[in-house]
């Protein structure tokens, strides 16, 4: 996982033993990228679309002030849906270690014309699939 303040958050999800990249969730102030590498398919929704779908507390500076939270010492580090804010994904967990506050560069997610965009409703079913 990679952060910019008040800019963005890249997730990257390695297969085990590879650490190949088969998914990215870049999430920024204004919108939602779920991408899957495997199928080379993508999800862009924006904070309007997904109104909606998620609960009313979800905002990015809660999400950031909750990574930044975990990077302290002492601070919680294993998080599940329900502490970010999606009760619904409350048997997810995320362990966070190795923090760094080492100098990084970190540019928007960009897709080649193989990636095909899939309607939002995917992004449910992509999320189910990574649990």
């Amino acid at each position: 996982m990679k952060m910019k303040t008040h800019e963005r958050v890249q997730v990257s999800l390695l297969m085990p033993i590879l650490r190949t990249e088969v998914a990215r969730i870049e999430i920024t102030p204004d919108e939602v990228l779920l991408v899957d590498r495997m199928n080379r398919r993508f999800v862009r929704a924006t904070k309007e679309e997904l109104k909606g779908m998620l609960p009313k507390n979800v905002e990015f500076s809660r999400l950031e002030k909750i990574l930044m939270d975990a990077s302290l010492p002492g601070g919680k580090t294993e998080l599940t849906g329900k502490d970010i804010g999606i009760p619904s994904l409350e048997k997810a967990k995320v362990q966070l270690y190795e923090f760094s506050t080492k100098e990084f560069s970190m540019t928007p997610t960009e897709l080649t014309a193989k990636y095909r965009q899939v309607p939002l409703e995917e992004l449910v079913k992509m999320l189910m699939a990574l649990l």
